[in-house]
């Protein structure tokens, strides 16, 4: 069986329109929806989707993103074989389900489909490696991550067919319930790179990651979080803030060492903070 989890949060008009595309799909038996404690009237609308295949719960607190998919999954783990996460403003085709699922071996705990933007171009990056503490410092540099792009794959290896990576994109995947660890997301961090997190857990304990590029879907690029985080300089903000609790969570690093990766945090903020005015003013 194949459940699907999906987080709204103030967006009930881009979550419904989801739940009613992706309810008339056999293949998915379960779809829940978690209200992630939106402030507006989500919650009440979305109840108005309830039947016996689509679910709807409210979370005891807006704990980000995360949390709240992990609120889905504890849903739905033993209920089904595989789940998906889908961010509300993905669209795929029944097939894509079908191709997810055939994919799968004893060693492999996630499988995904390749992003597309609207216009059909590939959404960068489409995989990325598990950042290592070197990538720390050139990732945070919006002018050295372009320059180098430390994480990527060459294009070459993500050009067709299906690819063992680390981490794919967060907004639609599949997973396996019977490897799942209690909670599959870090709660200490509210949104962005959650996806780094999960690949790096895997990649050590040697289950595989990988990402079917010839089977697509349409991802309206954060279509759901920019109605919440308007502000290019706050999602960055949010995004080093992210990418330093990975670091700090997931490696033996020593108090020196993380003390100068938070200083160089708020040295390079200022660096991200000019630049996103510049090009967003």
């Amino acid at each position: 069986m194949i459940g699907c989890v999906v987080l709204n949060y103030n967006d009930a008009v881009t979550t419904i329109d989801f739940v009613e595309r992706v309810k008339i799909m056999d293949s998915i038996d379960l779809i829940v929806v978690i209200d992630n404690c939106s402030t507006d009237d989500s919650y009440i609308q979305l109840k108005m989707l309830e039947s016996n295949k689509v679910h709807v719960i409210k979370s005891e607190k807006n704990g980000g993103y995360g949390y709240g998919n992990d609120v889905g999954i504890d849903y739905l783990k033993d209920k089904v074989d595989y789940i998906m996460i889908a961010n509300p403003d993905v669209i795929f085709e029944e097939y894509v389900v079908s191709n997810l699922v055939s994919s799968f071996d004893k060693d492999t705990a996630i499988v995904a489909p390749l992003t597309l933007q609207p216009d059909g171009k590939r959404q960068q990056p489409e995989a990325w490696k598990v950042p290592t503490v070197k990538d720390y410092f050139l990732f945070s540099s919006k002018i050295l991550n372009k320059k180098l792009r430390p994480m990527w794959y060459p294009k070459e290896y993500l050009s067709h067919g299906i690819v063992e990576v680390d981490c794919v994109q967060g907004c639609f995947f599949m997973i396996r319930t019977d490897i799942l660890p209690e909670t599959l997301y870090d709660e200490n961090i509210f949104l962005f790179f959650e996806e780094s997190c999960i690949g790096k857990y895997f990649k050590d304990n040697g289950l595989k990651t990988k990402l079917l590029i010839d089977t697509t879907y349409i991802h309206n690029h954060s279509a759901s979080i920019n109605k919440s985080f308007q502000s290019e300089v706050k999602k960055r903000k949010i995004t080093l803030d992210s990418f330093y609790v990975y670091f700090k969570d997931y490696y033996d690093l020593s108090p020196f060492l993380l003390w100068i990766m938070r200083v160089y945090k708020k040295i390079i903020y200022i660096e991200n903070y000019i630049i996103l005015k510049t090009l967003y003013n």
